[in-house]
C-alpha cells in the first residue's frame, strides 16, 4: 500500500516536473526546434525520479561561459537554430557566415545575453517549484505507509 501511494506521488511529481520544464522553455523563449522539449522524459527508479533530456539542456540552463570549448559542428547547429527562429542573414552574408559570426560571438562572450550569459535556469526553477508543491503529498504517502506498518506490529503483538 505504501509503495503504491509513493509510486503514484512520484508519477505525479515526474509528470508535473516535465510539464513545468517544457513550459519554462516556452516562457523563456529558449524553445526553437522542439528538440529539447521533445527529448524530455523521466523514469522512476526506486524512490527517485530521474529526468532525462538532450545534452545541450545544461547550456540552456546554465549558459555558456566565455571562451568555453564549443562542440564540433557548432556553427552548423547555429545555422539550424537560425532557420527555426526565422533569423535571416544581414549585410549580404550567407546564413553560414552569419552562423559562424554568432558562434564566434558566443565563444567570446558566452550565451544567452538576455539572461546575463548565465543561462535561463529553467531546470532549477521547474524542479524546485514542483518539489515545494509535492512535499506534502510525498510526506502523506510515507506517513500512511508508516501507520500501516505500525498497525501490523500492534496486531501481531
Amino acid at each position: 500500500m505504501k509503495q503504491d501511494l509513493v509510486r503514484r506521488a512520484l508519477e505525479r511529481l515526474g509528470s508535473e516536473a516535465l510539464e513545468r520544464l517544457r513550459n519554462n522553455l516556452s516562457k523563456d523563449r529558449t524553445r526553437a526546434s522542439n528538440k529539447l522539449h521533445d527529448t524530455m522524459y523521466y523514469k522512476i527508479v526506486g524512490t527517485n525520479i530521474d529526468i532525462f533530456m538532450s545534452s545541450y539542456a545544461m547550456t540552456v540552463d546554465e549558459g555558456r561561459k566565455p571562451f568555453a570549448k564549443v562542440p564540433k559542428g557548432f556553427a552548423k547547429d547555429i545555422e539550424r537554430w537560425m532557420s527555426f527562429k526565422g533569423i535571416s542573414p544581414e549585410g549580404g552574408k550567407t546564413r553560414m557566415q552569419s552562423a559562424r559570426a554568432i558562434a564566434n560571438s558566443i565563444f567570446r562572450r558566452g550565451a544567452i545575453k538576455r539572461f546575463g550569459y548565465s543561462g535561463s535556469n529553467f531546470i532549477d526553477r521547474a524542479v524546485n517549484n514542483v518539489m515545494n508543491e509535492f512535499d506534502d503529498d510525498l510526506l502523506s504517502a510515507w506517513v500512511s505507509g508508516l501507520d500501516e506498518q505500525l498497525n501490523k506490529i500492534e496486531t501481531n503483538g
